[in-house]
This record gives C-alpha cells, structure tokens and sequence, in this order.
C-alpha cells in the first residue's frame, strides 16, 4: 500500500520510519533549493533545513487541521463580514 503524505505525517510522530519517509519526499525540493546558494554552505543548509522540516513534522497537528472545503467555508464567512453585496462595511 502506497502511504500518503497525510499518512506518514500522522504517523511520524510515533514511528521514526514514517518521518524519514516525507523528509524523503521534501529531498528534493530541499536540493533544488540549495542550488540557489554557494557549494561551501549547501551541506549545512541541507542539515539545517532538515532539522527545521522535522521540527514541523513533530509538531503539526494533523487532527486539528481543516479541511479544503471547511477552509473555503470559513473564509467565505468571514468576507461576509468584510463585504456586503460586493461593498466594503
């Protein structure tokens, strides 16, 4: 069964596996990135970043994050109270 980020995002908070899978996924956007910055620092960023991702990884709450069509929801209710019938309150 092929995991999905959502999956291995949950699951690595308790499974070292899991997290060293999406730090794997993000790889090669971090490589790409680095190519943007000079050779003697490249391998330090790398880690950094790294560090950083697994940071985000270990804290990002999963089961507290909205959904695509909760999120469209919540923003359409509060430009509802920005604007009426296209006019700024």
């Amino acid at each position: 069964m092929k995991e999905n980020l959502y999956t291995l995002v949950k699951q690595s908070r308790f499974d070292n596996d899991s997290l060293e899978k999406v730090i794997d996924l993000f790889s090669p956007k971090i490589d790409q990135s680095l190519k943007q910055t000079k050779l003697q620092n490249r391998e330090d960023l790398s880690q950094e970043l790294k560090i950083k991702l697994l940071d985000c990884i270990r804290n990002y709450d999963v089961d507290n994050t909205l959904g695509y069509f909760q999120m469209l929801a919540l923003l359409e209710r509060k430009e509802g109270l920005y604007h009426e019938g296209g006019k700024n309150l």
